[in-house]
């Protein structure tokens, strides 16, 4: 069974400050569509209506709906305050917007992942290896016997080859792109 969604409360002044961020002009997308799911949600449709109506994942629904609910007391709080500019604000730059990144960045230098693609490029077998191919788990384990780092998850040698190869590798879809746009002259 399914569970239902909370649906979020909104006062006649988040209402109010949520329609304007939609009705906005220069409003960035993404607000327009966080203020959206809100602004549906609070109408009673559920997560997965909210995401079919606005070409949207079920779980990016979800994650906004949530959002607007944990943070109902302190909206709350700063509208009995009576100040609307700092309610508007405390919306559009802590509710809606994106969380700051919170990971670690730059873990591995340049030179290691141009290390990673030169190693990943040559024989398996010309380093003792009795494969003909490269497995993730191979490559982890020759960039650390080889000293290049420390220790490399199999799933981070994946996000490199996969996610960061050369944008060359993709010339054959423009080329492709290019020749259906070719105008072809109309017999007179």
């Amino acid at each position: 069974m399914a569970r239902k969604s909370v649906i979020p409360h909104l006062s006649d002044i988040q209402h109010q400050i949520l329609v304007g961020i939609v009705q906005r002009r220069k409003s960035a997308q993404q607000l327009v569509r966080r203020a959206k799911i809100v602004l549906l949600a609070a109408k009673g449709q559920s997560n997965i209506e909210i995401a079919q109506q606005i070409s949207l994942y079920f779980n990016t629904v979800r994650t906004w709906r949530l959002r607007w609910n944990s943070h109902q007391e302190t909206l709350n709080t700063i509208e009995a305050k009576g100040d609307q500019n700092a309610l508007k604000d405390f919306i559009m730059n802590v509710v809606l917007a994106d969380d700051p990144y919170n990971g670690k960045r730059g873990k591995y230098t340049p030179e290691q992942i141009t290390q990673l693609y030169a190693l990943a490029c040559k024989n398996p077998q010309d380093f003792g290896r009795p494969i003909s191919h490269w497995s993730l788990r191979e490559l982890a384990e020759e960039m650390v016997k080889q000293g290049i780092v420390e220790h490399i998850p199999p799933r981070t040698v994946w996000d490199f080859l996969k996610y960061r190869r050369p944008e060359a590798a993709q010339s054959g879809r423009l080329d492709e792109s290019k020749s259906r746009r070719t105008r072809i002259p109309r017999a007179q």
